[in-house]
């Protein structure tokens, strides 16, 4: 292998070893290319930290070439969501065929209100042995 071989591999192991993982976890809170280069506490050049967010941003598909995925695009969409407090944030999701069936957060209970619901059919089930038939006959009950 020649020096400047050897050089190069070097100074990509040294880069990834030192600062990558940083970059592209910088990178996923949001942080800008000025931002992450001030927090870096290992000199790396800006085009470094830029080629490493660039790559992380391509890698977790926050950015996405058009054309590059063969009609892709197509297959998703992006929907806005907005959160408790109003903020506006974007979601790419796969669109919805109308075959589908399709569910709102509403549809769901949450973890709390399915114990609750458990608990109380529990209950109504133990009960239900306590309570009289109706005679289909009569009418009535049995015991009156």
């Amino acid at each position: 292998m020649s020096e400047n071989h050897f050089a190069k591999a070097l100074h990509n192991f040294t880069m990834e070893v030192a600062c990558n993982d940083a970059i592209r976890s910088l990178t996923d809170k949001g942080l800008t290319i000025d931002k992450i280069k001030e927090t870096l506490t290992f000199p790396a050049p800006m085009d470094h930290v830029a080629k490493v967010m660039l790559e992380r941003l391509y890698e977790t598909r926050a950015i996405v070439i058009p054309g590059s995925e063969n009609n892709a695009s197509e297959q998703f969409e992006t929907k806005e969501i907005y959160d408790s407090y109003g903020r506006k944030s974007f979601l790419r999701v796969k669109k919805e065929s109308p075959e589908e069936v399709i569910f709102s957060p509403e549809d769901y209970v949450s973890y709390e209100n399915m114990l609750v619901l458990k608990r109380a059919l529990e209950q109504v089930s133990s009960l239900s042995g306590h309570i009289p038939l109706k005679d289909h006959s009569t009418g009535s009950h049995p015991d009156m």
